[in-house]
């Protein structure tokens, strides 16, 4: 059996960036229907199609040699990885983000009114949002979202959101918006470590080729 180096791909938007720019360096991406890998025989790949916070996951358990994700998801993952460059595409900007309104109640949570009050925060980001809160000695309470989170503050359910942030329309067409950009995201090729010091002649042709 012939042996592949494995690359884990976000599915999505992500993945069509990555197809694209794949295609000026000769290494074939095609997506079938309902087929969740493919095989690039002329370069001795095997792409598998997961959801973009799934894959550390897959690199990290030794599924994929290597992964291409955006670095937000890396640090939820809590996993440590061998980085190996990054790619040219998908810079996203981290927001915290509400109503325009609420501005003060972030700025100022320490003032006599909102004195000892917890900030709620709706979020997908539990990790980097707890960090970057707890650096800067803001009380929080998190609360996770997986998706729809501008809903959050819109209920009540929230004071706030930390979310990826591109054009911002979203937010503006739910009257919310950018309080503060709190980070950024950008797209990164990751490796398991064990796999890297079996493959990592083959490994290191590939990155010469597409990381920047």
């Amino acid at each position: 059996m012939k042996n592949y180096i494995t690359i884990a791909l976000p599915k999505g938007r992500l993945l069509q960036q990555t197809k694209e720019y794949f295609e000026k360096y000769d290494i074939s991406i095609m997506e079938e229907s309902r087929k969740l890998d493919y095989v690039d025989e002329k370069n001795n790949l095997r792409f598998l199609f997961v959801k973009n916070s799934d894959v550390p996951v897959y690199v990290n358990y030794g599924v994929a040699s290597l992964g291409i994700c955006g670095s937000d998801n890396i640090y939820e993952s809590g996993f440590d990885f061998l980085k190996l460059g990054g790619l040219p595409f998908g810079s996203t900007r981290i927001c915290l983000a509400g109503f325009e309104k609420d501005r003060d109640l972030y700025f100022s949570p320490y003032s006599e009114d909102n004195f000892a009050k917890e900030i709620k925060i709706a979020t997908k980001f539990e990790r980097f949002t707890k960090d970057y809160f707890s650096k800067r000695e803001i009380p929080i309470k998190i609360i996770k979202l997986s998706g729809s989170i501008e809903l959050a503050p819109i209920l009540g359910l929230s004071d706030f959101i930390v979310d990826l942030v591109e054009t911002g329309a979203t937010l503006k067409e739910n009257n919310l918006s950018v309080i503060e950009e709190i980070g950024k995201t950008e797209v990164k090729i990751i490796a398991n470590t064990s796999l890297y010091k079996i493959n990592y002649k083959e490994v290191d042709n590939i990155i010469k080729r597409i990381s920047i």
